[in-house]
């Protein structure tokens, strides 16, 4: 499964950044893996897919081996823990946030995304 990245500017420093990601993230059921001054990771499961589920249910009723492989082969490969890192490099204002996370992680990234304050960049001359 391949993760997506997002940018984000603000006008927050890295610091800030990262105390905010950790408070929003461990609040939305992923659990802190480590975490720096500039990088935070944190590590979750994916949602297993009701279909998959059906159809092992439905190998179980059938025949046990049947859901046994079904079990081993799809339901444990699927809901494996899956990892969603933020950094926050320093800019002369604030920071930039990039966010590595996998796709089922999508609208709980923009939804952090969209609570940081942007980045104004005034322009004097």
């Amino acid at each position: 499964m391949a993760n997506l990245v997002t940018t984000h500017r603000t006008s927050l420093q890295g610091e800030d950044v990262i105390v905010r990601a950790v408070q929003y993230f461990t609040n939305e059921k992923w659990r802190a893996q480590s975490q720096s001054g500039r990088v935070a990771t944190f590590q979750g499961k994916p949602p297993i897919p009701w279909f998959l589920l059906f159809l092992t249910v439905i190998a179980f009723m059938c025949f046990i081996v049947p859901g046994i492989i079904m079990y081993f082969l799809v339901i444990r490969r699927v809901y494996r823990f899956v990892n969603l890192v933020v950094t926050a490099n320093p800019l002369q204002p604030g920071s930039e946030v990039v966010i590595n996370y996998p796709k089922h992680a999508r609208r709980l990234v923009n939804t952090f995304t969209e609570s940081l304050p942007p980045l104004l960049v005034s322009t004097q001359a």
